[in-house]
């Protein structure tokens, strides 16, 4: 399996949770073993795995928009291979994966 997917989320992460996107990283190794063709979904639903396993977590440090400061993004599309960071309020694009701060 290509380590980008999981490259890019630490990166936008800047670090933090690498224990978490390692773990949810594990899952997907199995999920694409059964389902190679998913592969080019990796980048989208390892990023979304974080963000709920983060997301779980009391007083977890998450990416916030940088637009309002006062709530988190999140992951879309759902099912894409394409995903980028969107701002909750406004519904708009921030970033793609692993481009988020830079």
């Amino acid at each position: 399996m290509d380590d980008e997917p999981r490259d890019a989320v630490v990166r936008d992460l800047r670090g933090l949770h690498a224990d978490v996107v390692d773990r949810c990283w594990e899952q997907r190794d199995w999920w694409v073993s059964q389902w190679p063709e998913g592969e080019q979904y990796l980048t989208c639903l390892l990023a979304q795995d974080v963000q709920e396993a983060v997301n779980d977590e009391r007083d977890a440090t998450w990416p916030m928009c940088p637009e309002h400061q006062d709530h988190r993004l999140y992951v879309e599309p759902d099912l894409g291979t394409d995903p980028f960071w969107v701002c909750e309020v406004s519904g708009l694009p921030i970033a793609p994966v692993g481009h988020l701060h830079g």
